[in-house]
């Protein structure tokens, strides 16, 4: 097993807006999900399941076998980095805090979303439906979500550290309202194994190295 942490810098290049319960007290009919000092997030769960489904479309495409469901417990490289119902993730995926400017300069003051006016489209007839002026509260674009440490935990070997490494690249939208323009962003990372920082380089040939090992199949 290797000692696993990696930080994010998820920068954004369109507002994002990760909806949240509830928009009580607000202009807004839907609001983003904001921390307890009311800064916009990404939550931790977003960013679990957003590398998972990178991870799965990626291993797939590499010829890895990957679970046929969520609930299907079949021991695979995606389960052991991601976990299963059944099978605890040995990783814990931490909220991606919002700023403007680098992450260490979290201001309170700071003017950090924006509510947008927008219609509900009928899928049907692909027109925008009568009385359905929406308000959509977003991040500000250019805002950048981190956190130092993002992902923490233990991996069977730098090979499946690989594949996660290849995810977390591989994601490039975040938060709903997609057809809208909404949440393109750009990631940056810094993989730690063992407290050794790890190269590109090193993780690229881990994952041709899991790749060649047909591991999970």
């Amino acid at each position: 097993m290797i000692d696993v942490e990696v930080s994010l810098e998820v920068l954004s290049e369109t507002p994002v807006s990760v909806g949240a319960g509830g928009s009580a007290g607000t202009l807004a009919d839907k609001v983003i999900a904001r921390d307890s000092r009311n800064l916009p997030i990404i939550p931790g769960s977003q960013v679990k399941g957003r590398t998972r489904h990178a991870a799965e479309a990626i291993a797939r495409s590499l010829g890895l076998r990957v679970p046929r469901s969520f609930d299907d417990n079949t021991d695979t490289v995606i389960r052991r980095i991601f976990g299963s119902p059944q099978y605890r993730a040995p990783l814990h995926f931490t909220s991606l805090v919002g700023v403007i400017g680098e992450p260490s300069q979290i201001g309170p003051e700071q003017r950090l979303s924006h509510i947008r006016p927008s219609v509900a489209i009928n899928r049907r007839r692909g027109t925008a439906d009568d009385e359905r002026l929406l308000f959509q509260e977003t991040a500000l674009e250019g805002m950048i979500f981190a956190a130092r440490p993002a992902i923490v935990g233990a991996l069977p070997d730098i090979e499946h550290l690989a594949l996660l490494w290849a995810a977390l690249r591989a994601v490039d939208r975040w938060g709903g309202a997609k057809s809208r323009g909404l949440g393109w962003a750009t990631t940056r990372m810094q993989v730690i194994v063992n407290g050794q920082p790890q190269h590109d380089d090193d993780l690229e040939a881990a994952l041709r190295s899991l790749v060649k090992r047909g591991e999970g199949q």
